[in-house]
């Protein structure tokens, strides 16, 4: 299984997530973040005196699938995402070892 995490645009994250939706994603989370520093977006930046850097708001979707399908998730991702400029996001992987349904008990690509 593979953890896949992405910082996308807040303008696009409805379409990012219907996408992924209609692209069999299980399940994902959605969070409203803020990033620092290269990853913000020139445009939606701000300056903070506590981290004298430029942020910027940001959706943070996590999600985890099986190894087969993570191709098809960041291509998705990636299509919906892109704009060409600065600040469109990043996507970074993980190996998830395990996970497990609280309610089943079931564990692995079957918890999800």
């Amino acid at each position: 299984m593979k953890e896949l995490k992405a910082y996308i645009r807040p303008s696009i994250a409805d379409r990012v997530i219907s996408a992924l939706e209609i692209a069999g994603v299980p399940g994902m989370t959605i969070i409203d973040v803020s990033t620092l520093g290269k990853w913000a977006d020139p445009e939606k930046s701000k300056l903070s005196m506590e981290y004298c850097e430029k942020y910027c708001t940001t959706v943070k979707i996590e999600l985890v699938c099986d190894d087969g399908d993570l191709e098809k998730f960041i291509e998705v991702i990636e299509k919906n995402a892109h704009t060409g400029r600065k600040g469109d996001g990043k996507i970074f992987v993980s190996d998830t070892m395990d996970a497990i349904s609280i309610r089943s008990k079931k564990h692995g690509v079957e918890s999800l």
